[in-house]
């Protein structure tokens, strides 16, 4: 383990690059510390969660697969999710810095804080990182990747820091073509807001001008498994009253399916993705034979 007084911040970013690639990050990016305080309220910034914290790490990959992409079977990804492996990956990121570099470094748990707000918004983590940018889909978006699951890692050490990207991944070509024709690209015209969607906004010289999202009824889409689903189904089942029914409830092919999102899917939360099903941005990725 090395010392504080003699360690080289850019070799160390250098060696944390390499770690991560090592372990199956695809992409890692790191942030100002302080770049969240014009973006994130108080008590839900990296210096909120560890105190003198100079940086954020950001690792992210483990995307669904191109073959999840193309199955027309929706449900395939209601059981099958791959984002707690890079959970796993940003636990063994922050025991890296702490164990080789000898700084601070906190894991941000995939859970939610007060309010079922997340402890550190990892969306705003990995935009000021430079890991992807936010899209009118709302999802983060790599642009040569796509949709990435994240993870970051809150730490003492100075790391030298990558900042946003210059050019933002949303919108693709292909999007701003679609505007010029249709006045929507893919995924406002598969969830429009004004449609019964959960999606709006438009372009405007060929950038994002303004996005729109309606997050509760997106929550009652595609929250429908996982822990919100398993609160909803068994309020049922206690205030029913009738003991078949209840029996229908518990053993049901829903409550089946949310407790094994919960156990086998670990951090799966979402089942729909279809917004960013039809997105070109990281399309060539997930293309295959």
């Amino acid at each position: 383990m090395r010392t504080r007084d003699d360690i080289d911040v850019q070799q160390a970013k250098d060696e944390l690059l390499a770690f991560a690639g090592k372990n199956g990050a695809m992409v890692c990016g790191v942030a100002a510390a302080d770049a969240f305080d014009a973006y994130a309220p108080e008590g839900f910034r990296p210096t909120d969660i560890l105190p003198r914290a100079q940086t954020v790490v950001v690792v992210g990959g483990n995307p669904p697969r191109a073959g999840d992409w193309a199955s027309p079977l929706v449900e395939l990804q209601e059981t099958m999710g791959t984002s707690d492996r890079i959970n796993a990956l940003g636990l063994r990121v922050a025991k890296w810095i702490e164990d080789r570099l000898g700084y601070y470094a906190v894991f941000i748990p995939p859970g939610v804080n007060k309010g079922n707000r997340p402890f550190l918004s990892i969306m705003l983590a990995a935009e000021l990182s430079g890991c992807g940018s936010r899209s009118l889909a709302w999802p983060i978006l790599h642009p040569e990747y796509g949709m990435l699951f994240y993870s970051a890692i809150v730490t003492t050490l100075p790391f030298p820091v990558d900042g946003p990207m210059p050019v933002p991944a949303c919108p693709a070509p292909a999007c701003v073509q679609m505007w010029e024709e249709e006045a929507t690209p893919p995924c406002l015209s598969t969830c429009a807001l004004d449609d019964g969607g959960c999606l709006g906004g438009c372009l405007a010289d060929g950038r994002m001008a303004e996005r729109q999202y309606d997050r509760e009824r997106c929550t009652t889409r595609v929250y429908t498994y996982w822990i919100p689903g398993f609160q909803k189904s068994l309020e049922a089942a206690l205030n029913e009253e009738d003991k078949e029914r209840r029996k229908m409830i518990l053993y049901s092919s829903f409550f089946t399916r949310t407790l094994w999102s919960m156990t086998y899917s670990a951090q799966n939360q979402a089942q729909c993705y279809e917004c960013v099903r039809v997105c070109p941005v990281g399309l060539p990725y997930r293309t295959k034979k």
